[in-house]
């Protein structure tokens, strides 16, 4: 328990840098080195950093210990490096930092590829989705603008660049409609990939990750 109050304390740290690469004065004079090494680790840093913050902390008078952040930065990367992780960090999108040692790569490597076939196949829908969306709303426009068209009321030399104006529009309209309908076809169509994708992804998840229940 206290090894994990330990991690969780460590990660808080590390989630309060966000992407700063620097340490600050309270955390540097604070000397938790191995709780920092193991928050580093966790999340995939590399042990390189150690670098970084030997010479932020100088500028506070304060010399780091670098074993102690390494002890620490190997308890986490066995943290990170579970194929529950890299199943994880796949499914987000996420690239994996290659931290992991090579008794622990192997199982890792391969969970992350599953997550990253399922983000993949979630993103082709996503995709489809935001075009169908960007279609739908360019028809609204040009059928509010053509609405607005009164070609009627156009003095007489100006009538023939209204028509061609109105014109312009609906051909518009008549393009993007059928742009539309390819795109709901392809919905359907990546719809169908992701949930069988889903479906492989989950039984092979199921024999590779211990204790995976369709996360």
């Amino acid at each position: 328990m206290k090894l994990w109050m330990g991690i969780a304390a460590g990660m808080g740290l590390a989630l309060t840098l966000g992407g700063c690469e620097s340490v600050s004065k309270d955390q540097c004079l604070a000397g938790d080195w191995v709780s920092l090494g193991r928050a580093d680790g966790a999340v995939g840093r590399s042990s390189n950093r150690i670098e970084d913050i030997v010479k932020d902390c100088g500028r506070h008078g304060v010399t780091p210990d670098p074993q102690a952040y390494l002890a620490g930065w190997n308890e986490g990367v066995q943290i990170y490096c579970t194929p529950a992780n890299g199943f994880n960090v796949g499914r987000q999108g996420s690239s994996h930092s290659g931290i992991c040692p090579p008794a622990l790569a192997g199982s890792f490597e391969q969970s992350y590829r599953l997550g990253y076939r399922l983000w993949s196949a979630r993103s082709a829908v996503e995709q489809v989705e935001t075009r169908i969306r960007s279609l739908e709303s360019r028809i609204a426009s040009d059928e509010a603008k053509l609405r607005q068209v009164d070609c009627a009321r156009a003095k007489p030399e100006a009538q023939q660049d209204c028509r061609n104006k109105a014109q312009d529009l609906r051909n518009a309209i008549q393009d993007s409609r059928f742009q539309l309908q390819d795109a709901r076809w392809s919905l359907l169509q990546k719809q169908a990939e992701y949930q069988a994708t889903e479906a492989a992804v989950h039984a092979e998840a199921s024999v590779l990750i211990p204790g995976y229940g369709g996360q």
